[in-house]
């Protein structure tokens, strides 16, 4: 297994298996790069989601450069092309360079439907010598499709029945 993506349900637990599958790795944090995904929380509600990078070489955007996608009126959700255009493909792109081991790709969606930049990298990344976990939402786009069609890929479904058990399943699968 070349490069391994979670999809499942919002909050069945993704990216906490991630975490457990690279605590039990034997892998030095700082051979480590890419992104996680986190929810901007405004007045106690989800405003929005931003990219965290990993081992980043270069100075860290504030915040609102790094939001991928946000809810102006709490109902419709706005992708920020912008964001994976630049910041995005910049933490890619310090990846590729840097010649991680593990590159986390915490989560690839919908909001990145339009950044073909982005998207074009992300295909760099998997084609390169690193090897790749990551989430992907479960929808079907162009994108997302293109990622489950590659033979370097294997997606696993997470759900709560099997979340539990799937960590250390995964983990002696998923070998550096």
């Amino acid at each position: 297994m070349k490069h391994l993506f979670l999809s499942g349900s919002i909050n069945v637990g993704k990216s906490t298996i991630i975490q457990n599958i690279v605590n039990n790795m034997e892998i030095d944090k700082e051979e480590i790069g890419g992104f996680y995904t986190k929810a901007y929380i405004r007045n106690g509600k989800v405003a929005g989601f931003y990219m965290e990078p990993i081992n980043y070489k270069l100075k860290t955007p504030d915040i609102y450069e790094r939001l991928i996608g946000y809810t102006p009126d709490g109902k419709m959700w706005l992708g920020m092309d912008s964001t994976f255009e630049s910041f995005g493909t910049s933490i890619l792109d310090c990846c590729l360079i840097n010649d991680y081991k593990l590159i986390i790709m915490d989560e690839l969606g919908f909001f990145e439907n339009n950044a073909i930049c982005f998207q074009e990298k992300v295909h760099e990344v998997l084609s390169s010598n690193n090897r790749i976990i990551g989430c992907i939402k479960t929808l079907s786009t162009p994108f997302m499709d293109s990622i489950r069609k590659r033979k370097d890929v294997e997606e696993i479904a997470v759900t709560r029945k099997n979340r539990d058990s799937i960590a250390h399943e995964l983990s002696e699968k998923f070998v550096l």
